[in-house]
């Protein structure tokens, strides 16, 4: 056969397989087999002839021409008309497919092992107990009955609140919390959830999203240290993406840790704002009957829907909540979401965040120590005698400059001009020949952490746990302020703590001097007593300003004690006083005067001395506003005035218990 031939051949041959598979689509598509200039060309009685004669004749390679013509064509053919646009799927409220669920486990499997991999084996085993999950039945009757009041998306908290974490085994008294009861399941339309800790599957059996016989929509706010991890973890969820969105905040750098809890749950009629302590964990949650943490929670009105919201319209507690939102990547509708609800009510609050990274500028005054301080100035709390007691979970390296700086930030210092201050001073005085330095503040006389020691742990229900942290080597560097440390007892029997709170008790001179008034306002959140948690300020010499540097993200609330409950507590002691000083009338106390002499502060005994005889004192130094200021507006969930630890040793959490 000659070349001309087997072209023509294979020409007809593709022709016919072309006319053949196009009148098949045609037929099965419902229309008449009749060709058109669409279709291709058609085949000429030549080629008819032709490929009869070779067949009859068996020619086995035009067949194979043929066939390899037409899976060519076949081949071109399928670009010609691009497929139909998938459809995403339909939620289904009742079921859930398999896929999804499985995908559901793959994810959660994934989060488990990256959370694994942050902890030592030792840390991993102390938590196993905190695991252990009881028998609940017995507690079911109970939960039914507190979660009826607040299940149907009302405005339950308008004015906010701070509750206990309930715990298994514990009596309920009104002033704790179970998870389900922040959530609201039946009425929550959209939850926004953040943790440094999951337990995925544990957190969506709590709400009614599809695979649970609901319509609720989730945005988790999750760490991802490096990208490829952060891909996967969006691979695994894809089954869930109808009803779950990830949201990975920026981890590059020094970043180390995504540790912040905020959680935004949108109803019909309201959002609610809650920030706990508790990672989304069980156990953190009480369901095992061995940890303890705090939650605050307030519940925004929605807008009117012709009330147009601004983030500059916002209080500071909205604006900077849209701030370190906008920080976190957050998706642009949940932002838009959280302006068409009111935050009238949080105006004498304050939302005080730590963003992760680097911050320069205006932005650092914001965020970390420096936001603190600005907080403070802002609910106009500023005071010229402070004291904290700080209960935290996780403690760093510390030293007195960190503790000055964490004291200078809550007594409202302008952080950015106290480290210009100190800098010039540090100049000035660098070459001047005996010149002294001020005595540094007593500032471990002014702080006091509370972090239970190694038998309050080994002795607690749980007998171990994981997540209380704390490192021999930063214990025993010289500079570590010990004497600060006070154990951590919980006033629930057993129980361990999570918590993160900060309570700031002070003193200050009115605005026309005539008086002293007391000071007192408390932290709750993630953040604990750590230069990773607050950050550290330094300067940037390339650039010729202050940077700081945080290593964490985290995010919590400031509550001013109400200037009304101040007068009444201050009016109280001062009676308590009066009291007894009237049973020591015509007692002689000139050696318990003289004892008392021996221990005042000498720079502010005449200041002292003024003061005592405004408040009739005799000459004593008045002392600070009692604990009991916090009462039922965060009541301390720890035995005060704790336990100095002595020679008692804290909480490793990277040691065998039996050690």
């Amino acid at each position: 056969m000659a070349a001309s031939d087997d072209d023509a051949e294979l020409e007809a041959a593709i022709a016919m397989s072309l006319a053949e598979n196009d009148q098949a689509t045609k037929t099965h598509d419902g229309t008449t087999g009749e060709t058109s200039e669409e279709s291709g060309p058609t085949i000429s009685a030549p080629a008819q002839a032709t490929r009869s004669m070779d067949l009859a004749g068996i020619d086995r390679a035009a067949m194979e021409r043929e066939r390899l013509a037409r899976q060519a064509a076949r081949k071109r053919e399928r670009p010609i008309t691009p497929p139909s646009p998938r459809k995403a799927p339909k939620l289904e409220t009742t079921t859930v497919d398999l896929p999804s669920g499985a995908r559901l486990n793959m994810f959660s499997t994934l989060v488990d092992q990256d959370q694994a991999g942050r902890k030592s084996s030792v840390a991993q085993a102390a938590n196993a107990p905190l695991k252990v999950e009881p028998d609940m039945k017995a507690d079911e009757s109970k939960s039914q009955s507190m979660s009826a009041a607040g299940s149907q998306g009302g405005l339950v908290y308008p004015n906010g609140i701070v509750k206990k974490t309930w715990a298994f085994g514990h009596e309920r008294t009104g002033d704790d919390i179970k998870l389900e009861e922040v959530l609201e399941p039946l009425s929550v339309r959209t939850a926004v959830l953040s943790a440094f800790q999951w337990d995925t599957d544990w957190v969506l059996s709590k709400l009614k999203v599809p695979k649970n016989g609901g319509d609720t929509k989730c945005v988790f706010v999750m760490q991802a240290k490096d990208e490829a991890l952060k891909q996967e973890m969006l691979e695994q969820s894809e089954g869930m993406r109808p009803f779950l969105r990830l949201c990975f905040p920026p981890m590059d750098g020094q970043i180390h840790c995504m540790h912040s809890k905020l959680m935004l749950l949108f109803h019909k009629q309201k959002l609610r704002v809650a920030i706990p302590t508790a990672n989304l964990l069980n156990f953190d949650w009480g369901e095992t009957g061995v940890m303890e943490n705090s939650v605050f929670i307030i519940d925004l009105p929605r807008l009117d829907e012709r009330v147009k919201a601004t983030r500059d319209g916002l209080t500071d507690f909205g604006r900077e909540v849209m701030h370190f939102l906008e920080k976190q990547g957050m998706y642009q509708d949940v932002m838009d979401g959280v302006l068409k609800f009111d935050f009238f009510a949080t105006r004498d609050m304050a939302f005080v965040h730590t963003i992760g990274g680097i911050v320069y500028g205006d932005e650092a005054k914001r965020t970390g120590l420096p936001g603190l301080g600005r907080a403070i100035r802002q609910l106009g709390l500023q005071a010229e005698n402070l004291e904290i007691d700080f209960a935290a979970s996780s403690i760093g390296s510390l030293n007195d400059d960190y503790l000055r700086a964490l004291h200078a930030a809550a007594k409202g210092e302008d952080m950015l001009g106290r480290a210009d201050a100190a800098a010039s001073t540090a100049k000035a005085t660098f070459f001047s020949k005996g010149s002294s330095k001020p005595a540094p503040e007593k500032i471990r006389d002014k702080i006091r952490i509370y972090f239970p020691t190694h038998e309050t742990v080994t002795s607690s229900t749980a007998g171990s746990a994981g997540t209380i942290c704390l490192s021999r080597k930063w214990w025993e560097n010289m500079p570590f302020p010990r004497s600060v440390f006070r154990d951590y007892i919980s006033t629930r029997s057993g129980l361990l703590s999570h918590n993160k709170i900060l309570y700031a008790r002070g003193k200050r001179k009115s605005t026309d001097g005539s008086k002293v008034e007391a000071v007192a306002w408390v932290y709750v959140g993630s953040a604990n007593m750590s230069e990773s948690a607050w950050g550290k300020l330094v300067h940037d010499k390339k650039v010729k300003a202050w940077k700081i540097n945080c290593r964490n993200w985290e995010c919590g609330v400031l509550l001013p004690v109400p200037k009304e409950k101040l007068g009444g507590v201050v009016k109280a002691e001062e009676k308590s006083v009066a009291v007894k000083k009237e049973r020591l009338e015509g007692e002689d106390s000139e050696t318990e005067s003289e004892d008392e002499t021996k221990h005042e502060d000498s720079e502010t005994e005449s200041e002292n001395e003024a003061e005592s005889q405004r408040s009739g004192t005799n000459g004593k130094k008045r002392p600070l506003i009692g604990m009991g200021v916090f009462h039922g507006l965060v009541t301390p969930p720890f035995e005060t005035p704790g336990k100095d630890f002595g020679d008692r040793e804290p909480w490793y959490f990277m040691e065998s218990r039996d050690r």
